[in-house]
């Protein structure tokens, strides 16, 4: 829900010229600045299946569990048109090469070596670098394609407001015909070329050397002090502790759960154009955050401004016979003049959403507004895996990033949480470094610095929250976001951002059951009872996911003892609540 991007569509879309990208939304995602860093795997174009109610969840994964998701993480059946995108080419970012000194991989062994060279990694190789420790970032030469939108207050925080090349003091939404929901939070677009370059600044001052290759594997022998990254062309890079930063690819290299629901995705298809009539619908000096209504189909030409509640042509609001229908929603920025990005954005779906008909969607729903497209500036596809498994703590190398599984599960939301986490990540990194007898251990020390108990507790609700809006159809969803957005603005703020404790999160559903419609209420009591990720959840926040894997003796969780002390108060929440939960099915049956 954070990336702005624009996903993909059909031919006309797959041939377009390569540009600098639109907007997208806060996440890492695909970008080609990691995906290319670690050799993704290789496969056929599939037809999309068709959408299921629930997720199936298998207790052990077969390897052909493992695949399908890694599949989905890399782009699926639409992975030419993520490829694509990732690949767009902006001559006036510098080359790596040029922005940084060389690492040779031959003579010199580095502290730490970072795989990709996106936000996520260069966040990470200049707090590194700047305490003291030797980095060498490995990567194909890549630029910043994807531009994100942020919240203003956000980007504050990091002190990176001057990486913002516009800012809208509102965001706007509708849910329902002629109701106008006004967020109260202004947004920006991060401007990419401001960002990377601002990246690499602190990188090149604080000494980060580069290394241009792709990463085949990574390994280190059980009490080893170094780990080795296997390049495809025959080098080895030697390094006390190896970290992917590189996206969704390095999933190739890294255990995950069982017991999980599988990989989702965000898709969207944008373009960013002069347009005719934008302000005949929206305000001009606000961002546009969502329109779920329903105006891609079914509507003449120019009439959809016209729709009043109850009065539609088609009966029950214009959504008779959509109980089926995955929804979908506009996202626009205008961006001065009459110069607007536009985005149709499906926020989840498994499987995902075809850029071809986020497309079609797209041109009905501007026809319905009335809105003519004039010059095109880009045009671009977006495709951010959410969900699935979380990586084990025993790897052979830490990660960051998206591919450390940091993308929110029910927002897409991730470059904001990397770049506010990296700091911190960074010091678990040092310590580990001076403190464990191993580069393995090293490894697993972060790992579990990263996921500890009390954040697998709070990502289990993401990932309840996402497999939630996978089975919403076109009116749930509008009712779902109505109340979302109906809740105190520290509570959804707090879960867009991932700030919310496990115990918070618990609050925040009890919260939103109390001021959800019947239809909403009698979904979180079906969807907690019976679907997978209920179990999951609820295994979370007990603490029988553990099971999984086994601490050495003696080991530390380092930074989860907070997450400790509070598992007794998140189980008896999570035990409490699914009492509530079966007495309230039980009063409905």
């Amino acid at each position: 829900m954070q990336q702005v991007g624009a996903q993909g569509c059909g031919s006309a879309a797959a041939s377009a010229p390569a540009r600098p990208s639109g907007p997208r939304r806060a996440t890492s995602g695909t970008s080609s600045s990691g995906a290319a860093n670690v050799r993704r795997q290789q496969g056929r174009r599939a037809a999309p299946p068709t959408r299921t109610a629930a997720a199936t969840v298998e207790a052990a994964p077969t390897r052909a569990t493992v695949d399908t998701n890694q599949r989905s993480r890399e782009g699926a059946y639409e992975a030419a048109l993520v490829e694509q995108q990732a690949t767009k080419i902006d001559p006036e970012q510098p080359a790596l090469a040029d922005a940084l000194p060389p690492f040779d991989p031959a003579a010199e062994t580095a502290d730490v070596a970072i795989v990709g060279a996106g936000p996520a990694g260069l966040a990470l190789a200049a707090e590194l670098a700047g305490q003291g420790l030797s980095v060498a970032l490995v990567s194909m030469e890549s630029k910043f394609v994807n531009n994100y939108g942020v919240w203003l207050d956000e980007f504050q925080d990091l002190g990176l407001t001057h990486t913002l090349d516009a800012v809208w003091d509102d965001a706007v939404c509708y849910f329902k015909e002629q109701e106008l929901v006004r967020v109260g939070r202004p947004y920006g677009r991060v401007c990419r070329r401001r960002l990377r370059q601002h990246l690499l600044d602190r990188c090149a001052a604080a000494g980060v050397r580069f290394v241009e290759a792709e990463v085949e594997t990574a390994s280190s022998a059980p009490d080893a002090q170094q780990a080795e990254l296997h390049l495809t062309d025959g080098r080895t890079v030697r390094c006390r502790l190896p970290v992917l930063a590189s996206g969704v690819a390095a999933g190739k290299l890294l255990r995950y759960e069982d017991g999980v629901p599988p990989v989702a995705a965000q898709t969207a298809y944008g373009i960013e154009a002069e347009v005719a009539g934008y302000a005949d619908n929206y305000p001009p000096d606000a961002m546009l955050f969502m329109d779920f209504r329903r105006h891609h189909t079914g509507l003449y030409d120019g009439t959809a401004s016209r729709q009043q509640p109850g009065k539609s042509q088609h009966g029950s609001n214009g959504l008779w016979g959509t109980e089926g229908e995955v929804p979908s929603f506009l996202y626009a920025m205008p961006l001065g003049g009459n110069r607007v990005f536009l985005e149709e954005t499906c926020l989840v779906a498994r499987p995902p959403m075809p850029f071809a008909t986020l497309k079609r969607r797209l041109e009905r729903r501007c026809k319905a507004l009335g809105i003519k497209i004039g010059e095109l500036h880009e045009e671009e596809w977006s495709y951010i895996p959410v969900g699935g498994p979380l990586p084990l703590p025993d790897q052979p190398a830490a990660a960051f990033g998206a591919a450390a599984s940091l993308v929110h599960p029910a927002t897409g939301y991730s470059i904001t949480r990397s770049l506010r986490e990296a700091p911190a990540v960074a010091r678990a990194v040092r310590v580990a470094l001076d403190e464990q007898p191993s580069a393995a251990a090293a490894v697993r020390f972060v790992w579990e610095a990263l996921w500890t108990q009390e954040r697998r507790r709070q990502a289990s609700f993401q990932v309840f929250g996402m497999e939630l809006l996978c089975q919403l159809d076109t009116a749930a969803t509008a009712d779902f976001f109505t109340t979302f957005f109906r809740l105190p603005a520290s509570f959804w703020r707090g879960f867009l951002a991932s700030k919310l404790s496990s115990v918070d999160l618990l609050s925040f559903a009890m919260l939103t059951w109390v001021l959800a419609p019947p239809n909403i209420k009698a979904k979180l009591v079906t969807h907690f009872m019976a679907d997978p990720s209920g179990r999951y959840m609820l295994n979370a926040y007990t603490g029988k996911n553990r099971e999984q894997w086994e601490l050495p003796a003696g080991s530390s969780s380092n930074g989860s003892g907070s997450g400790a002390a509070q598992l007794p108060a998140a189980a008896a929440g999570m035990l409490a609540l699914q009492q509530l939960v079966q007495a309230a099915a039980e009063r409905a049956a």
